[in-house]
């Protein structure tokens, strides 16, 4: 079958499938949507400012009160604790995505070098 000629214009039927298509593409591919479209997506970050901001004001209160109460061991040793946390909290998922998208067969371009041929 050969292809229509570039002035040939489509039917409605065609039409409304390359429509279907296009927006099946969008749902299950929005990050090539946008590169197509040379858009940007931009990424949320992974807590929003105020439960941060919060989480930040809590965190520095426990550590005074530990600091005071308990003497400078018990500060150090909730110290640790909240950094353990944040660990878990945000970079245990930030590098199992990172890794998945290593995974991903496509997802990212080779850093290789190709292969020179024998001479």
């Amino acid at each position: 079958m050969t292809p229509p000629e570039p002035e040939t214009p489509l039917s409605s039927a065609e039409r409304q499938r390359l429509e279907q298509l296009e927006r099946q593409l969008v749902v299950q591919f929005p990050d090539l949507d946008d590169a197509l479209r040379g858009k940007r997506r931009r990424r949320r970050p992974p807590v929003p400012s105020p439960e941060l901001a919060l989480a930040a004001v809590l965190a520095v209160s426990l550590l005074v009160a530990a600091v005071l109460l308990g003497g400078p061991g018990l500060g150090a040793a909730e110290l640790a604790a909240m950094c353990v946390t944040a660990v878990l909290v945000f970079g245990v998922p930030a590098l199992m995505r990172r890794r998945a998208q290593r995974a991903t067969p496509g997802a990212a371009p080779s850093t290789g070098s190709p292969a020179t041929p024998p001479t």
